[in-house]
């Protein structure tokens, strides 16, 4: 197997560069268990409840089990053992493909990991290897940030993409309910959601959505009009001092989170505002404490 370049180090450390696979002849052998690849029974595989991905593509996934049917699975499947069988780390998608199709076992590697760390690289996989929606994608970044104290430049690093890319992503999260179900159903992008941001009023934003889908506008035009509305007075027009406030607020979050490693929230509201430190465990708060200049008093 080739080397797995441009992985998140949780990922590339699932795929050996070679793996072996098991016959009654290599009993005797002392071999790494977790670059042995088994066959099991397709049935005794479960998909993780945690996985990012919530909508699979039949048309693709019928694609991709066609060419199962000619090649067979190339690439094993990264499972997780269980009381009563395995849960998927990586590879849902082959597993749903050979369930469609039939196939009654399947390739996989075993790796027996805390589940925290299955959760990132399950997150961290789908984000590189699979065409997640926009909003599929934003919640994975919510779910880096919130369970592992990860800062936009770091899962940037981590998967490939500018910190810029990860925030403009994570903005969408902003969006009405309704209009996400939208993007998340591809009835409108991401280009059209961001410029929709602007609008701010949920009921402004849920209109203007609709009206983009049923006069199948495109990003350009949706753009154009929000610039007229601008101009008209309609919108309140984007403060270039807003702006630059916020870029200024993000940098100092970033050296703050840089400085204590973890994650900092700041916000600001006029002249006041807060910031939040993050902490995963007491011995983690102690460690800040400490960087804080806090003394214990004995």
């Amino acid at each position: 197997m080739g080397k797995n370049t441009g992985l998140g180090k949780g990922l590339r450390a699932l795929f050996p560069d070679e793996a072996v696979i098991t016959s009654k002849e290599d009993e005797a052998l002392e071999v790494d268990v977790e670059k042995l690849v088994f066959y099991v029974k397709t049935n005794n595989v479960r998909p993780n409840p945690d996985q990012p991905r919530k909508t699979f593509d039949r048309a693709k996934l019928e694609e991709l089990g066609v060419s199962i049917k000619e090649h067979g699975i190339l690439q094993p499947l990264v499972v997780k053992p269980e009381t009563k069988g395995y849960t998927i780390i990586a590879g849902e998608r082959r597993w749903r493909a050979a369930n469609m199709i039939g196939l009654k076992e399947i390739p996989v590697i075993v790796k027996d990991l805390p589940a925290k760390e299955v959760l990132e690289i399950a997150i961290i996989e789908n984000v590189q290897r699979e065409n997640l929606n926009s909003i599929e994608e934003a919640q994975a970044f919510e779910a880096l940030m919130e369970n592992f104290n990860l800062t936009q430049g770091e899962i940037g690093i981590r998967i490939g993409k500018s910190r810029t890319a990860i925030a403009n992503t994570l903005r969408l999260l902003k969006l009405p309910k309704t209009i996400q179900d939208q993007l998340a159903q591809g009835k409108i992008t991401s280009g059209h959601a961001r410029a929709i941001l602007i609008l701010e009023e949920p009921e402004k934003m849920e209109a203007f959505a609709n009206e983009i889908i049923e006069k199948g506008m495109s990003v350009r035009e949706v753009e154009n009009r929000i610039k007229k509305m601008q101009a008209e007075g309609l919108v309140k027009p984007l403060q270039k001092k807003n702006e630059d406030s916020q870029g200024h607020i993000t940098e100092i979050q970033e050296a703050l989170e840089k400085r204590y490693e973890t994650k900092v929230n700041l916000s600001s509201r006029g002249k006041k505002g807060k910031i939040e430190f993050f902490y995963s465990s007491l011995e983690e708060l102690d460690r800040l404490l400490e960087e804080l200049g806090y003394q214990k008093s004995i």
